[in-house]
């Protein structure tokens, strides 16, 4: 039939989640935390046009407290599918950074998504196991080395890395006063790292 194969994404997001969004919009009167919401809702808009364009079927997307994360239902992915889909993200992100970039000087807005979508697609490029970049040189590792040297690498490139993400947060905390925000988010994945998670 016309209709089969064709569902509808579903999106599901935790109730504390939305409590606490709507709560930050609600007292947020610089709009940051609007804009930065925009810039992750496009982040993954690219992921989905990526798998549009790759003929994968998105199936449902997740949003809690570490991100959001986009299910293919199960889909068995080429190392090449897997590393464009991935790239996607961070390179919407980066894209619209750049074009709000020339707007700074007009728009206290286009600064503030800007500099948002900057930093979400960098900070999706670290060799982290499930951001963008994890997910990148795992595939090419899968690739290359096959899956038991690849596991060995991304679990020592994530716990490296997730070390200097925290490093960073309570630098800033201590120097500047500033990103609790970072230190939590750093926090909360060194525990899933610790808890043996495959995060």
């Amino acid at each position: 039939g016309r209709g089969v194969g064709r569902r509808r994404l579903r999106v599901s997001v935790s109730p504390s989640v939305v409590i606490l969004l709507g709560a930050a919009v609600l007292t947020d009167r610089t709009g940051i935390v609007f804009l930065t919401v925009l810039a992750a809702l496009l982040h993954e808009c690219g992921h989905l046009a990526a798998a549009r364009l790759l003929g994968i079927r998105a199936e449902r997307m997740q949003m809690g407290f570490l991100g959001m994360r986009l299910e293919t239902g199960g889909a068995v992915l080429s190392y090449g599918a897997e590393w464009l889909l991935c790239a996607a993200g961070p390179l919407t992100s980066l894209l619209c950074a750049a074009l709000a970039a020339p707007l700074w000087q007009t728009f206290a807005a286009a600064r503030i998504f800007s500099c948002a979508s900057l930093v979400l697609g960098l900070l999706n490029l670290l060799p982290i196991r499930t951001f963008d970049g994890g997910r990148m040189l795992e595939s090419f590792l899968n690739f290359v080395c096959g899956t038991r040297i690849s596991d060995r690498v991304m679990t020592l490139c994530s716990f490296l890395f997730l070390f200097l993400l925290w490093a960073t947060a309570v630098y800033f905390l201590l120097r500047v006063g500033d990103g609790l925000s970072l230190f939590c988010f750093s926090m909360s994945l060194f525990l899933r790292f610790f808890d043996g998670e495959k995060f």
